[in-house]
């Protein structure tokens, strides 16, 4: 070791890399009116108080805009998450979805 030159040590990096890659957000739409919003919900967080206010004030706003509720889809979270998620792709064609509603927070 020369006289300035600093202990090196090889460090880890605690994270782990990125297993998802980044991808651009759809489009804002411009207007509700019109369009089929679907819900997601983990059952955790009061959906079943918090659903019905989201949608009785968008439907004021909105008023052709029309909801399929979270029942529709299955619990996002849990121990059937796994075999729900891997359905929303079909379900969300199914029903039509322009616009989904997901993780409605504590």
């Amino acid at each position: 070791m020369e006289l300035f030159e600093e202990p090196r040590a090889a460090v880890l990096w605690p994270l782990a890399r990125r297993a998802v890659r980044r991808r651009e957000a759809a489009p804002r739409l411009s207007d509700l009116n019109g369009k089929t919003i679907c819900e997601l919900w983990d059952v955790i967080f009061r959906g079943e108080t918090i659903y019905p206010l989201v949608r009785e004030y968008l439907r004021s706003r909105f008023p052709g805009s029309r909801f399929v509720e979270y029942s529709q889809f299955g619990n996002i979270y849990g121990p059937k998450e796994r075999d729900v998620i891997a359905s929303l792709p079909g379900k969300l064609r199914q029903h039509g979805c322009d616009a989904v509603i997901a993780g409605i927070g504590a």
